[in-house]
């Protein structure tokens, strides 16, 4: 059986309406069996669990049995000034693309003892924004029990294994990005319907501008597929 992983970036209470949005929108097709990715503190000013209803939010989604993943610690950074890969695939937010090693389990650490606390369990994963990582932020992800680690074209295991799986992903922030993605959400899953496996890769920002693409790649994605979580392939 094809398999199709819906995961939901950026997740915070910054965007705590846009959040819910789309989460609706993909229950509607994968039911609970989707990964979602939760910035603990967006941009310094995001502290979940500072905000009550948006963790009793969490916590219903997992108890739901959504799997719940830690996706860096702030979403900002300064990879631009430094870096071409900076420039190109993210606007200001490679948070974890030129930190050392000490800083980048600085803020691991930080990221994952927030939302241990609000979970009441650790995060399942972890994912940096825009699946960039510095040598020193590979090195400083060893001292923690994630149980995977998403990269741009794959996902590596706890035991060691690394599951190759494209991802269809959506860009909102200029005119020409969204004319792009609203092509890409019809050619994109076409493009992998031959793999076993593929990742969806939405954003919350992705809303309002691009629903209706959104909307599309979730019907044809997950109407020959089965739904599931990151957390799935390491079991299988």
């Amino acid at each position: 059986m094809k398999k199709i992983l819906v995961s939901l970036h950026d997740v915070t209470p910054v965007m705590f309406d846009r959040s819910k949005a789309l989460v609706s929108l993909i229950m509607q097709r994968a039911g609970a069996n989707f990964t979602m990715l939760v910035v603990p503190d967006f941009h310094n000013a995001g502290r979940i669990d500072r905000f009550p209803d948006f963790c009793s939010w969490l916590r219903e989604l997992d108890s739901a049995g959504v799997e719940i993943a830690q996706h860096g610690l702030y979403h900002l950074g300064d990879s631009g000034r430094f870096s071409l890969e900076g420039r190109l695939l993210t606007e200001g937010e490679g948070e974890f693309l030129q930190l050392a090693a000490a800083e980048a389990e600085a803020r691991i650490s930080e990221g994952y003892r927030i939302m241990s606390d609000v979970l009441g369990k650790p995060p399942s994963g972890f994912t940096a924004p825009a699946w960039m990582y510095s040598t020193g932020t590979r090195e400083a992800l060893k001292q923690f029990p994630f149980k995977w680690i998403e990269n741009r074209w794959s996902i590596e295991f706890s035991d060691g294994d690394r599951y190759t799986v494209p991802a269809v992903v959506f860009a909102s922030r200029t005119p020409w990005k969204r004319l792009c993605s609203r092509f890409w959400a019809a050619a994109g899953p076409a493009v992998f319907s031959g793999g076993r496996v593929f990742r969806l890769a939405l954003h919350v920002k992705d809303l309002p501008a691009l629903q209706k693409p959104v909307e599309r790649a979730l019907s044809s994605s997950t109407r020959h597929r089965t739904c599931v979580r990151c957390v799935d392939l390491v079991l299988n």
